[in-house]
C-alpha cells in the first residue's frame, strides 16, 4: 500500500524488534518469514506481500514473537484496509451424492408410518372382499424392507507438505489459518483437520502434497501461484490457476 501514511504498525513492530536487540535476520530464522517480508511489514508495504491473507497471518506470527498483541496489531489494520476475510478460506464441504439430511430416527417414522398405511389398505380390501361375498381375497402386500444402515465416512482429512525448495505458503484447517510463511528446502509439514484444509503456494510445482497417505506429487507449475481445498474422504482437489473462478467467486 504504497503512498498510504504510516498507521503505526510499523514503527510498533520495528520498536519491538530493537528493544529485544534482535535484527531482522535473527527474526527471519525465528519466525520463518523471509526477511524482505519483515521489512516490508515494518515499512508497512503490505502490497509487497502475497496478499491480504497472507498479511494479516504474518502480521500474527511476527507480533506474537515480538510480544505484541496480535489481535491489537490486526485491528489496527483492519481499520486501515477494510474488514476483509482471507481469499483462501475454503467453503465447507458439499453434502455427498446419495446422502439425506433426513435423521435416522426421521426415517424410522416415516418407514413405520408407510407400513402401517400399507396394512390398513390391506384390511380393508379383506373387509370388503368379504361383504362382497367375493372369495378373491388380494394378496397381502409385501412391506419394504428396512433401509440400509447409513456408510461410514471418513471424519477426518490429514495433508503433508515437503518442499523441495524454499516457498511461501498459508494453510488453513476447517477455516482458521494455522500456518503462514516460509517452508525452508527440504522441511515437512503435516496438518489434520475435520472438514477442510486450503494450501496457498506462492508458486505450484516445488511442494510434494500427501494427502491421506497418497502422493499427489508436486502440482502446479512454477510459474503461477497454487491453492488447492481437500476434504474428506476425496484426496483429489481442484488447483485454482490464475484467471479460473475460485470457491468464493474471484479469481487466484
Amino acid at each position: 500500500m504504497s503512498g498510504t501514511p504510516l498507521i503505526g504498525i510499523g514503527p510498533a513492530l520495528r520498536k519491538a524488534r530493537e528493544e529485544r536487540s534482535k535484527t531482522i535476520d535473527e527474526a527471519a530464522r525465528d519466525t520463518k518469514i523471509r526477511a524482505e517480508y519483515l521489512k516490508a511489514l515494518e515499512r508497512e508495504s503490505f502490497d509487497a506481500l502475497l496478499g491480504d491473507a497472507y498479511v494479516r497471518g504474518s502480521l500474527r506470527s511476527y507480533s506474537q514473537y515480538l510480544g505484541l498483541d496480535p489481535e491489537k496489531v490486526l485491528a489496527a489494520y483492519s481499520r486501515t484496509v477494510g474488514e476483509q476475510e482471507p481469499s483462501n478460506i475454503p467453503e465447507p464441504p458439499q453434502e455427498m451424492p446419495g446422502t439425506s439430511g433426513i435423521g435416522t430416527s426421521d426415517r424410522r417414522k416415516t418407514w413405520l408410518m408407510l407400513a402401517a398405511a400399507t396394512f390398513v389398505v390391506i384390511v380393508v380390501l379383506v373387509v370388503v372382499g368379504m361383504l362382497s361375498g367375493s372369495s378373491d381375497v388380494p394378496p397381502a402386500a409385501t412391506l419394504p424392507e428396512s433401509p440400509p444402515p447409513p456408510v461410514s465416512e471418513t471424519s477426518e482429512v490429514t495433508v503433508g507438505l515437503i518442499a523441495k525448495r524454499e516457498i511461501d505458503a498459508v494453510v488453513t484447517a476447517d477455516g482458521q489459518e494455522v500456518f503462514a510463511g516460509t517452508l525452508r528446502a527440504g522441511e515437512a509439514r503435516s496438518f489434520v483437520a475435520t472438514t477442510s484444509i486450503g494450501v496457498q503456494l506462492a508458486r505450484g510445482g516445488v511442494v510434494t502434497i500427501r494427502v491421506n497417505e497418497e502422493d499427489l506429487g508436486m502440482p502446479g507449475d512454477k510459474e503461477h501461484t497454487f491453492s488447492a481445498v481437500y476434504v474428506p474422504p476425496s484426496p483429489s482437489p481442484t488447483p485454482q490457476r490464475p484467471g479460473s473462478p475460485s470457491p468464493e467467486g474471484g479469481t487466484s
